[in-house]
């Protein structure tokens, strides 16, 4: 029997726990990855809208600071 949302590369039973995840975003149009100081933001666009992560590092910040290049 399989779980919504089984794929070939993940399946559902496979995961521990531990907060893992796996979203899918079947109308996907375009990403971004922006360096941050704590980590990375990380903004995905689709045809429903802007999904941001925020990829915080728990124990550790950039040893210097970012350089200020803009995405177009």
């Amino acid at each position: 029997m399989t779980k919504r949302g089984d794929s070939p590369i993940t399946k559902w039973d496979d995961i521990d726990h531990r907060g893992d995840s796996f979203h899918d975003f079947p109308t996907y149009i375009k990403h971004w990855e922006e360096a941050k100081p704590w980590g990375w933001e990380l903004r995905i666009l689709t045809e429903n809208g802007l999904h941001t992560f925020n990829l915080k590092w728990k124990d550790y910040k950039r040893p210097r600071e970012l350089s200020q290049r803009k995405h177009p």
